[in-house]
């Protein structure tokens, strides 16, 4: 009688399969896309931000409000030394964002040009209790947005990933 070797076709399909239901289960604890998809999206906030403030800038400065220390609107954006502030009439007016997509937090002084607004966003549905009023309830996977205090200065846009 002659000795086979090597394994039969079906022999091998059953291994095929049973590495492929093996990497469909175990590959998503391995990999978190909806993280890295969350980093993404608040680095493109990010981006936005930055391009927004700049643009709205530019405006401001057109119509030679960009030393203002006071509230003023331009273009439909509030602004404080031309950049937009970290209030609702502010950066989030000058992004032009679908609000019901972010959870946003804002501090407002009052006392525009000397003591900074800050606001923070962060995708909806990862922080909980937000209020509008109180940005230190967004703690984690967010951008935050300061204001400008003095001509001049450029308003600190960071992003962190804690969370995300």
């Amino acid at each position: 009688m002659k000795a086979h070797k090597g394994f039969t076709l079906i022999e091998l399909i059953i291994v095929i399969v049973v590495l492929g239901i093996l990497a469909v289960s175990a590959a998503p604890q391995f990999i978190n896309f909806s993280g890295d998809a969350r980093e993404a999206t608040l680095d493109g906030l990010k981006g936005a931000m930055n391009g927004a403030a700049r643009s709205v800038y530019a405006k401001a400065a057109i119509q030679g409000e960009e030393d203002s220390s006071s509230y003023v609107t331009v273009s439909g954006v509030e602004t404080v030394y031309g950049y937009p502030t970290a209030l609702a009439a502010g950066i989030t007016a000058a992004l032009q964002i679908e609000t019901a997509d972010w959870d946003i937090a804002y501090t407002d002084n009052s006392d525009p040009g000397s003591t900074a607004n800050t606001a923070r966003f962060s995708p909806a549905g990862i922080n909980d209790s937000i209020t509008t009023t109180d940005h230190t309830t967004i703690t984690e996977c967010y951008v935050e947005y300061i204001d400008v205090t003095t001509a001049g200065n450029f308003p600190a846009i960071s992003v962190v990933t804690t969370g995300c």
